[in-house]
């Protein structure tokens, strides 16, 4: 008799195991339901955006010559305002930020800075002196808008601030990124080209100056 008790108290011991183990993973799993759930969003969202910009385009330059034209310099050669894109989003589908990393949470502008010796007016904004390859770094987060060519500046990386402000980074060399690549606050960006570089801070039109923004931040 001692033995079957013994035997029913060891298979209850064991049912109590396996239900609370079962109850763990079942624990575990709801605790990471929102996190799946928002990644999910945040995927369905990125493709949505992509699939509406790219069928939008078509239809728009395939409209006419001029449409084409305006397509060209407008999205191809300028850059997009991509924090009005999101905030016009945000007030459709909801709060998701195209701008910012999944793993980025902070809303407040991370400021970097370059390095330099001289700076002296240049055009719309400035020329720093920062020695020859030097490594230039991204001076606030943002998305990669355009790279290229710009009359007198030499290559040029725009970089689209999390507070809508276009950096320009001229006279650039050795840059390993891409158009619409987002990069953060304090990454190298690529080496100057000379022992000169150009920096232009553009805000809805109006350039702005570089050390004003600096002491904003």
């Amino acid at each position: 008799m001692d033995e079957i008790n013994d035997i029913i108290r060891k298979n209850k011991l064991k049912r109590e195991k396996y239900v609370d183990g079962s109850s763990n993973t079942t624990s575990s799993y709801k605790e990471n339901l929102p996190f799946k759930l928002k990644y999910a969003k945040n995927l369905i969202s990125r493709v949505l955006i992509t699939v509406i910009f790219v069928l939008g385009s078509i239809i728009f330059t395939n409209i006419s010559e001029d449409n084409k034209a305006l397509y060209q310099k407008y999205v191809l050669e300028d850059s997009l305002e991509f924090t009005k894109i999101n905030e016009l989003y945000q007030s459709v589908f909801g709060d998701v930020d195209i701008a910012k990393q999944d793993n980025n949470t902070d809303s407040e502008v991370v400021f970097g800075d370059v390095s330099y010796t001289n700076i002296e007016p240049f055009k719309n904004g400035v020329k720093l002196t920062v020695g020859m390859n030097e490594a230039i770094s991204v001076i606030t987060s943002g998305i990669v808008v355009f790279i290229g060519e710009k009359d007198d500046l030499g290559n040029t990386v725009i970089i689209q601030g999390n507070d809508g402000v276009d950096i320009w980074y001229s006279n650039i060399t050795d840059t390993d990124i891409s158009v619409y690549d987002y990069i953060e606050a304090g990454s190298i960006l690529g080496s100057s080209n000379s022992e000169d570089i150009y920096l232009t801070i553009n805000k809805d039109g109006e350039f702005i100056n570089y050390e004003e923004y600096k002491a904003s931040i």
